[in-house]
């Protein structure tokens, strides 16, 4: 078979969430198929990151640019065209696949304005009539898929995301480490993800204020700004947490499987996620976990997390409480978590992935 895959999401220094899928993916594949041609396909406005285009040294992959409406001559050749950032060329005779990792603005006004949310709905109808084949990363965004946008249920195929072999406990030589990068150095609990409406930061900010009331931590929040995030970091001030909470900005991924060791618990009460890969990053890497009861984050955590409800800022504080003071809990957690995140690898991704290439040119 010859493959397209676009990999432009990827095409940055600083990788996250979409970045991580792709380049795991692409690295995967290369590892477990020597036989098909795979073509990077990379958008010409990516073309100033060039330094940072994902790369591999196999032989049956190479790198190509791809700019609409131009469509090179590639593109008519191809068997399978994978768009795994919901997007697809216009014109292709290929079969196709697209991912789309959540439907968040379709679930809630809340968490983009009004023109993202009407382009997304455009583009995901859009999608559903031209692709092959939908591809979500839980059963949870599949669901939503065929609730809100009446996709066809033969369409969507679940394919779950993984978590790198580098994610797992870390010792005190390397936890010192990082605490010592980011000059951490008192008890802390920990968030991971961008600081949008969508991750809820307003209330976990509110109960954390309760927790501290209780206990001598601090609270760690990872990650970029992104949609709201100057009104959801506002308690920061409102309720007197200055001296309380940490704002770190990206972490780089090397550092992260310490910092989420470091941390006495890791808070992730969203309101919506497509799957939630810090959940699994943090269950991994041996911390102790509390998320919402909603969306796919039960089905990621898979019984080995404390689920609360994202609204019930009391729910996710007494959590919080009960973890800290409940060492035989953190310890049955911990061990529960590592277990079950051996249950995803990005192995099994590429696997699952290639099957449905397979299985739309009938090999």
């Amino acid at each position: 078979m010859r493959i397209a895959i676009d990999v432009s999401a990827a095409d940055k220094a600083e990788r996250t969430g979409i970045g991580k899928y792709v380049r795991s993916l692409v690295e995967c594949l290369a590892a477990i198929d020597g036989e098909n041609t795979y073509f990077l396909c990379h958008r010409l406005s990516r073309l100033r990151r060039w330094k940072h285009f994902l790369r591999t040294p196999k032989p049956n992959f190479r790198g190509k640019l791809l700019q609409e409406p131009f469509h090179p001559f590639f593109l008519r050749r191809l068997d399978v065209f994978h768009g795994p950032d919901a997007r697809l060329p216009r014109f292709t005779t290929a079969k196709t696949v697209v991912t789309i990792h959540d439907v968040a603005s379709l679930v809630s006004d809340e968490y983009a304005d009004a023109k993202f949310r009407r382009m997304k709905i455009d583009r995901y109808r859009d999608l559903l009539d031209r692709a092959s084949c939908i591809i979500t990363n839980s059963e949870s965004t599949r669901r939503d898929m065929v609730r809100l946008l009446d996709a066809p249920p033969e369409k969507v195929r679940t394919v779950p995301m993984g978590v790198p072999e580098e994610f797992r406990p870390c010792g005190p030589q390397e936890q010192a480490a990082v605490r010592s990068r980011y000059g951490l150095d008192k008890d802390f609990l920990l968030f991971v993800g961008a600081i949008t409406r969508r991750k809820n930061i307003r209330r976990l900010l509110a109960a954390f204020r309760e927790v501290s009331k209780a206990r001598d931590v601090v609270l760690i929040l990872a990650g970029r700004p992104g949609y709201g995030a100057a009104e959801e970091l506002a308690p920061i001030g409102e309720l007197g947490l200055k001296d309380r909470v940490r704002l770190l900005g990206y972490v780089a991924e090397a550092d992260l499987p310490a910092l989420y060791s470091s941390a006495k618990l890791f808070l992730f009460p969203s309101l919506y996620e497509g799957f939630g890969i810090p959940v699994l990053e943090a269950m991994a890497c041996g911390t102790p976990v509390v998320t919402s009861d909603c969306s796919s984050l039960p089905e990621v955590a898979g019984g080995a997390a404390l689920l609360v409800d994202p609204s019930d800022i009391h729910a996710i504080a007494e959590a919080a409480l009960r973890l800290l003071d409940d060492e035989p809990l953190r310890q049955d957690l911990a061990a529960r978590g590592i277990e079950r995140a051996k249950q995803f690898s990005w192995m099994r991704t590429a696997r699952e992935t290639l099957e449905i290439y397979k299985s739309l040119c009938g090999t």
